[in-house]
Parts: C-alpha cells; structure tokens; sequence
C-alpha cells in the first residue's frame, strides 16, 4: 500500500484515481496522520444491530422465568421489599 498526502492528492487527483482504478490502493494521510484510504474495494456494509429481535427475545426469557431479565426483576423486588421496610421502620 503506497502513501498518499493530502497536498499529492490535490495536486495529481486525476493521475491518483486512474491508479485506483488500477487496483492499487493508498492510505491517505494529512499532516503525517492516517485519515482514510483511497481503494477499489468498497467498504463492508455497515452492521446494524436488530433490536426489536433482541427485545423480543429478551422478553421470551422473561416469560420462561429464568435469565439475566429473571436476574433483574428479583433484584427490583428486592430493593423495593427494602425500600418498603425502610418506610415502615419507625424513626
């Protein structure tokens, strides 16, 4: 992979394109720190997560009774059996 600055870039753009058109590939670089690449491969598709999968599942294993969703309302119910007998705790 060849170095590419942002001055060569701006002076020979044309000349630098027909080279990724080639297949070579440059890591573009300004004021001596990597910005980016220029290359004839496009980037993989970004991943986006799905989250109404995730919540759907989540809620599947709520409704199993068990799991880090069980986990977490036993904990809530803990904290509000304390929080309620700290209410009733005379002062």
């Amino acid at each position: 992979m060849k170095t590419l600055t942002m001055r060569d870039l701006n002076r020979k753009t044309a000349a630098m394109l027909d080279a990724v058109e080639r297949g070579e590939t440059f890591e573009l670089r300004r004021k001596g720190r990597t910005v980016g690449y220029l290359t004839p491969t496009p980037p993989e598709p970004e991943h986006k997560p799905e989250w109404r999968a995730h919540f759907d599942w989540l809620a599947k294993q709520r409704d199993k009774g068990g799991g880090f969703v069980g986990e977490l309302e036993r904990d809530r119910d803990r904290e509000r059996a304390r929080q309620v007998a700290l209410e009733e705790e005379p002062a």
